[in-house]
């Protein structure tokens, strides 16, 4: 599997910008006027990374969650990582989830 350092300068230029478009949160097209970019470019280059398992997008901000039914046992403890653009991680186990999101949506 390839890693970041095997990544051409050129790479590393465009996935450095697309890190950052994901960290502030904003669309493509946004953050390509706002830095004088042609968002051609950052949607090639993004679809190149995706394709060798690189994109600094693709670290999924979501995941998918099956709960247990009702009545049965978890087997292992289950642990909620919510990590925020802003570097702030926060992390849960059992069924605290839900003050943890409260917790996390009034942070700035």
């Amino acid at each position: 599997m390839s890693t970041v350092s095997s990544l051409t300068p050129r790479q590393q230029f465009w996935a450095e910008h697309l890190r950052q478009c994901a960290e502030r949160g904003q669309s493509l097209v946004a953050y390509a006027a706002e830095h004088g970019l042609k968002v051609g470019g950052l949607y090639e280059a993004k679809s190149r990374l995706r394709r060798r398992g690189l994109s600094p997008l693709a670290a999924s901000r979501f995941v998918r969650v099956q709960p247990t039914p009702a009545g049965e046992a978890s087997p292992v403890a289950t642990v909620y990582r919510v990590s925020l653009p802003n570097g702030v991680v926060v992390e849960t186990a059992g069924g605290e989830l839900a003050a943890v999101l409260r917790a996390a949506a009034q942070l700035p």
